[in-house]
């Protein structure tokens, strides 16, 4: 009995050691299945990261290599305006506008094919788009600033040792006292403006008619800023980028407590984005949002006429009136529904012609007026800018990367003769365009000096 009974435990022991063993093994394949299944998750998450980063990397390289194509293009244009502005018969038959015009055009790669392509327009692109080494998507877009109201331009500029030896301004300001009657009123209207003063002047106007008329639509804008003043307003923002010391006003004491009591340093130092409007103590959002769009920190110095904007417009001439707006408009953008073509200016001259004699906007001394403040602000007429805001959008699946810079092309200034000691320079010693000429021939007209552009430049760019 005793024999049977121990053999009888035996086998119930292998049975439950059988029964462990078979716990121990579904419970280990369990645990690899866990670590299987996480270390599989964690695999695939990592795959997914590198593959998003290289997307990433491919649509930054997108966006930089459509940067570089556009500044290829404007080196096409700067070669090529050079060349027109020297020729005056090829200026006639092909002007510069037309140049650029075809320069700017949007690039978009893959080229979108029409639901209306053929099979053999299909087939090519086909043929292209296997034969480019080229992974993504990529659009170039280009957009001219017309912004040509610049907040460095408030900075004064410091006399330089031409000026000084001269006695500018005492001595010119002396020797129009001295000459009587009229020719004393005129050599004092013809007499140069410094460049701040009339920035100044145009930025305070344009100001004031922007919070009027925000004033006047807008109730709840009038509540809260009914009482702001636009002379102020610029007056901190010379200051703010005056350089230090050199500010000098009635207002300075009260600017200097606004910007201690904000806790906000001043620059004293130009400014590199428009952004910076916003560090200002006495400029409210809502107050940048306002004429921001008006203003450009950097140098705008051609106003590109066919394209100026309502409020470009009234900022070159602040007495026009909504009919007069509507015409012009009309004249150079045309009506669809009265069926007129619009007309683009060619020139400065075209665009003086319709001003003044066409449309009676302005008579032909006050536009004289303008222009010449204009010149001493470094602005010129022209149909093609030279400052663009070029937005590069690279993207690689769901990556995006967008690029938007600021090129400039500089205009070449032009050799300076010296001035004797004692003399006064000529009036046009701050037009960007020209000066240091010989005088022309009698009976002949004063040619202008053509404009050369430099190479083109990315003065600001930014991530968005």
């Amino acid at each position: 009995m005793d024999n049977i009974s121990n053999s009888s435990f035996i086998k119930k022991t292998l049975k439950s050691e059988q029964g462990i063993a078979l716990l121990m093994v579904m419970g280990v394949i369990a645990i690899l299945t866990f670590l299987l299944a996480d270390f599989t998750f964690e695999t695939k998450l990592n795959k997914i990261k590198i593959y998003n980063q290289q997307d990433k990397i491919q649509a930054r390289l997108n966006a930089e290599s459509g940067l570089n194509f556009a500044l290829g293009k404007l080196r096409l244009y700067q070669e090529g305006r050079n060349k027109i502005e020297k020729d005056e018969s090829l200026k006639s038959a092909f002007p510069s506008s037309d140049l650029e015009a075809i320069i700017i055009q949007p690039f978009v790669f893959p080229p979108p094919i029409s639901p209306k392509a053929n099979i053999i327009q299909r087939t090519a692109v086909d043929d292209f788009l296997k034969k480019t080494i080229f992974h993504g998507e990529l659009s170039v877009t280009f957009s001219k600033v017309s912004g040509f109201l610049n907040p460095n331009g408030l900075r004064v500029q410091p006399k330089t040792p031409t000026d000084q030896g001269a006695g500018l301004p005492d001595a010119a300001q002396a020797k129009v006292e001295t000459e009587p009657g009229t020719e004393g009123a005129e050599a004092a209207k013809t007499q140069a403006q410094p460049a701040w003063t009339v920035i100044e002047k145009k930025m305070i106007e344009t100001f004031q008619r922007l919070l009027k008329d925000k004033n006047d639509s807008d109730e709840e804008f009038h509540l809260r800023y009914g009482n702001v003043d636009a002379n102020y307003l610029v007056k901190e923002l010379r200051y703010y980028v005056s350089d230090k010391g050199s500010f000098q006003d009635s207002m300075q004491p009260e600017i200097e407590a606004k910007f201690s009591q904000k806790n906000i340093t001043p620059k004293f130092a130009p400014m590199s984005s428009i952004d910076e409007l916003y560090l200002l103590p006495s400029w409210d959002d809502a107050l940048v949002d306002l004429i921001k769009d008006r203003m450009s920190v950097h140098e705008v110095s051609v106003i590109a006429i066919n394209e100026l904007t309502i409020e470009d417009l009234k900022i070159l001439f602040p007495a026009i009136n909504n009919i007069q707006v509507e015409e012009f408009f009309k004249y150079r953008d045309g009506d669809v529904d009265k069926k007129i073509k619009g007309k683009k200016f060619k020139d400065a001259e075209d665009f003086k012609r319709v001003v003044v004699s066409e449309l009676n906007i302005v008579s032909d001394s006050e536009y004289l007026e303008r222009i010449t403040a204009l010149k001493d602000a470094g602005l010129v007429i022209d149909t093609a800018g030279k400052l663009y805001k070029v937005n590069s959008r690279g993207s690689m699946n769901n990556a995006v990367y967008n690029l938007v810079a600021y090129v400039d092309l500089p205009i070449k200034p032009q050799p300076k003769k010296p001035v004797p000691k004692g003399q006064v320079p000529p009036p046009d010693d701050q037009d960007p365009t020209g000066a240091g000429k010989a005088a022309p021939p009698p009976g002949q007209a004063a040619k202008a000096t053509p404009i050369e552009l430099l190479l083109p430049r990315v003065v600001e760019i930014r991530l968005e």
